[in-house]
């Protein structure tokens, strides 16, 4: 428990059935055992193996779903389906939307944020029907219906590598079917591919760019309107008969929560607690930090489930919550595994063809991956067995190397 820091006791309520709610709920579990009554409150009954959903129109993978009710019951906890609305801290209450309310000792706000589309006459991936829009750009592709497609970042707050993998899959699946020429561009404020994860592993990228003949046009913020990207860096436009792009994303917008402007994200220290609410803590897409990832998230999650875990009187490790970044990109062949550079660590092993954490999943959370894992297994599912020369390497991100 950090110093100065009290004890609490009474119920622990967690909204959100997403990668961080069920990290929390599996790593509270592991932490204090049974001792901690939970409640889980989640507006859908699955989970959804999101990052997987990149490869479904490629017809390359499958994303996994599982009963959020069934999870909630193997780990002690109540299911509520509902949708929360409001927060009184005073009263530590939640209000759900024509449902109950539910009172609290201790809340973790895991609700996800909110997605909309950046632009009209695109494709967002990750709306509804987007991924049957994709499948319907791929038939017009290989039918010569259109001659190209942009693949455009609206910001670089977010998570950008769906958008990578889908115009890499996109080319791959052209080649596959031998249609040529097709032009293929990907639009994005940053500076260098996939920058994030250093300059080995966008060095990396570029060349898989390169080698499947998809321009790269960095450093600006561009629009989409009448058949035309437009470039605001330069002023220029590159036509582009379709645009496929990934939402933007505002925070969750609960009534009680503080919020930051303009995109209400819910401002947190860096145990998870929520600013101006006593015993609330938030993790995931909803908290103001400028990545949106699934291993992020569960990393926030785990400092959180510590911290409530201590004050609840389980003998544990305190840590706050230090970003580290793990990567999978689907290029439609082999994954690779790529990561930044870290001080002290092999400088030629930024890139692999094997895992660099395990298992070796999309998501990699310490807890929920693992669970999943066991989950595939015994549903049939092969994921794999533990490679040899397995490596798990940190991923530090700085304030000097996130966006935003």
């Amino acid at each position: 428990m950090s110093e100065g820091e009290s004890s609490t006791s009474g119920p622990v309520v967690i909204v959100g059935g997403g990668v961080a709610g069920l990290e929390a709920l599996i790593a509270l579990r592991a932490l204090a055992g049974n001792r901690i009554p939970v409640t889980l409150v989640s507006q859908d009954d699955w989970f959804v193996d999101r990052p997987v959903t990149v490869a479904e129109p490629f017809g390359l993978r499958a994303a996994a779903r599982h009963p959020l009710p069934e999870i909630a019951a193997q780990f002690k906890a109540e299911f509520v389906h509902a949708t929360v609305a409001a927060v009184d801290g005073a009263e530590r209450r939640i209000s759900c939307a024509g449902g109950p309310e539910l009172g609290f000792g201790t809340l973790i706000l895991a609700p996800g944020a909110r997605p909309r589309p950046p632009f009209a006459d695109a494709t967002a991936f990750g709306l509804a029907g987007s991924g049957q829009a994709v499948k319907d750009l791929l038939s017009r592709l290989r039918g010569g219906e259109v001659s190209g497609a942009a693949f455009v970042a609206p910001s670089v707050v977010g998570w950008l590598l769906p958008l990578y993998e889908l115009a890499l899959m996109t080319a791959r699946d052209l080649a596959r079917h031998k249609v040529d020429p097709v032009k293929l561009q990907l639009v994005t404020p940053e500076e260098r591919p996939l920058a994030l994860f250093g300059d080995q592993g966008s060095d990396s990228v570029a060349r898989m760019l390169a080698a499947a003949r998809i321009e790269f046009i960095g450093g600006t913020y561009a629009t989409f309107d009448a058949g035309e990207v437009r470039l605001g860096a330069s002023g220029g436009s590159v036509p582009a008969d379709c645009v496929v792009t990934v939402p933007l994303m505002t925070g969750p917008g609960l009534a009680g929560v503080p919020a930051t402007q303009p995109d209400e994200f819910v401002p947190v220290d860096e145990f998870g607690r929520v600013e101006g609410l006593a015993d609330v803590y938030a993790a995931g897409d909803a908290v103001d930090f400028p990545v949106k990832q699934g291993g992020l998230a569960a990393q926030q999650a785990d400092a959180v489930a510590a911290h409530v875990a201590a004050r609840h009187g389980a003998r544990v490790d305190v840590a706050p919550f230090r970003p580290v970044l793990r990567g999978m990109l689907f290029t439609g062949a082999e994954p690779r595994f790529i990561r930044a550079e870290v001080p002290g660590t092999d400088p030629d092993v930024h890139e692999a063809m094997y895992p660099l954490w395990w298992p070796p999943t999309k998501i990699a959370g310490r807890y929920l991956a693992p669970y999943l894992a066991g989950r595939g297994e015994a549903e049939g599912e092969d994921v794999g067995a533990h490679p040899e020369g397995f490596i798990d390497v940190d991923i530090p991100l700085t304030a000097s190397t996130l966006p935003g």
